[in-house]
């Protein structure tokens, strides 16, 4: 779209369908940022739309508030350009007074946020069209806060940053924990109660002022899940759009929106498109990420029937047979074994050769792994990863001094051992990882089918030390935002 038309009534006709509609607004300002890409249109940025202008319209003219909003859609959706970039600067049209508070996981993306909301409000087909109604003062015109002549704010801000002193007409939380940290219980946490005890009172006018949250499921307990759960006290609306046509669809007239194979946006979701994504997320993933209802955690994570058994091991001059030790805090049974993995890598998939939980302390434990993994193909290029908690940096110095075995002190993992299995389900569920006919495969998959419930998860670190070993540089992308 060009930036100017040379043609005023064509020029002032675009300017009042503007005004009339978000929704041709944000048609008609998107090469603004986004000049590259050309738009493509679904159904649900009319209908997201129009949803936000009624709030502008009912703020604007003092009508109290019904509910607040929840907002879950696919990533991808074009939702942060809608409501976080666009939305502010199309309301300001109407009301240059208004205030923003916006709050992403990350005080970068917020603030990346605004400054392309300010990149609208700054450039010339803006300024040709409202350049008359209100202006971005210079005094106060920072990335993280900027006001204009009529002491309209947009601020924005991490989930986690301080709004101390600071109110808003308008909320809006897009994102609030990364997909990443999707599995942290600690980051859910903070989340949660940042909105509940910081966030949530900073309505200037609670009885007019409207909370947004807008962002992708990624897990039962995320802030959707936490709003929606408490919705007795704090009164939502809730907009849930998945991927593909489900019961779970809210509010359930917008079924009709759908294609005739049940396709929320076929030219950026077709089915083909779907199914690689299912593939890479895993099942859990793409419940959450997709379709919007993320499945209890505990319901079972890894399905037995994702194993294929191998008659014999992989034996060729290419394949090297790796080792992960879990080491126990003590012998005693009551408490966790130590657990031994031996696994092979080749083509992008694993094969685990033996798995087994051992009680024994030195020197016994020390003689056990020596001759244990010898018997399963320790060569030498072989190498014995030890987790470095409880025994482990007292094993690997030993088994250096004494054995000869290139051995390695794993890093510590930086995440608890629901989030570790769920950073490696994808690569699980997608038949990669096989396991070598033994007494063993008994025990190993029911731990794994039980976990988190099972009584001892030791086979669990060491299948998560093992596929992580060479995941990262060679499975999909798990995660998307």
């Amino acid at each position: 779209m060009k930036e100017k038309t040379n043609d005023p009534i064509q020029e002032a006709l675009e300017k009042k369908l503007c005004e009339l509609s978000f929704y041709e607004f944000f048609k008609r300002a998107w090469h603004i940022i986004e000049p590259s890409i050309p738009l493509s249109t679904n159904w649900h940025h009319k209908y997201l739309c129009d949803i936000l202008q009624e709030e502008a319209n009912r703020i604007n003219e003092n009508r109290p508030k019904t509910k607040d909003i929840v907002i879950n859609i696919p990533f991808r959706s074009t939702k942060s350009i809608l409501v976080t970039v666009m939305f502010p600067v199309w309301t300001w049209i109407m009301n240059p007074k208004l205030r923003f508070i916006t709050a992403s996981y990350s005080a970068d993306l917020s603030i990346e946020h605004a400054t392309r909301s300010r990149d609208i409000i700054t450039s010339d087909w803006f300024k040709d069209r409202w350049g008359d109604i209100f202006h971005i003062k210079k005094d106060q015109n920072l990335k993280a806060r900027y006001e204009n002549n009529f002491m309209g704010v947009r601020r924005a801000t991490s989930v986690g940053g301080t709004v101390t002193g600071q109110g808003g007409d308008f909320l809006i939380v897009d994102d609030p924990v990364s997909p990443q940290h999707a599995a942290s219980e600690i980051e859910r946490e903070n989340a949660n109660e940042w909105y509940r005890t910081t966030f949530y009172s900073r309505l200037n006018n609670p009885l007019t002022g409207v909370r947004i949250v807008i962002m992708q499921r990624i897990h039962e307990n995320d802030l959707s899940g936490f709003l929606i759960g408490h919705e007795s006290r704090m009164k939502y609306k809730h907009i849930c759009i998945p991927a593909e046509l489900s019961r779970d669809l809210k509010p359930a007239a917008l079924e009709d929106n759908y294609d005739e194979n049940g396709l929320f946006w076929s030219d950026r979701f077709s089915r083909d498109i779907l199914d690689d994504y299912k593939q890479a997320l895993g099942s859990y993933g793409y419940a959450g990420q997709l379709m919007q209802t993320p499945t209890p955690i505990n319901s079972g994570m890894i399905k037995a029937d994702w194993f294929k058994i191998d008659s014999t091991k992989y034996v060729d001059e290419k394949t090297v047979v790796d080792f992960v030790i879990d080491p126990a805090y003590t012998a005693n049974e009551k408490n966790d074994p130590s657990a031994l993995l031996a696994y092979t890598f080749r083509d992008n998939k694993w094969q685990i050769v033996d798995c087994i939980n051992v009680y024994k302390e030195f020197p016994d434990l020390i003689k056990f792994i020596q001759q244990w993994v010898v018997k399963n193909g320790y060569s030498n290029r072989s190498r014995v990863y030890v987790e470095p908690k409880a025994s482990g940096k007292s094993i690997v110095q030993t088994l250096k001094k004494e054995t000869g075995l290139n051995v390695r002190e794993d890093k510590p993992p930086s995440k608890d051992k629901v989030a570790r299995v769920q950073d490696i389900s994808a690569s699980l569920e997608s038949g990669r990882v096989s396991l070598v006919k033994g007494k063993w495969n008994e025990e190993f998959l029911n731990q794994l089918v039980r976990f988190p419930a099972a009584k001892h998860d030791d086979m669990v670190d060491c299948l998560v030390m093992a596929v992580n070993k060479n995941m990262w540089n060679h499975s999909k992308v798990l995660y998307f935002e």
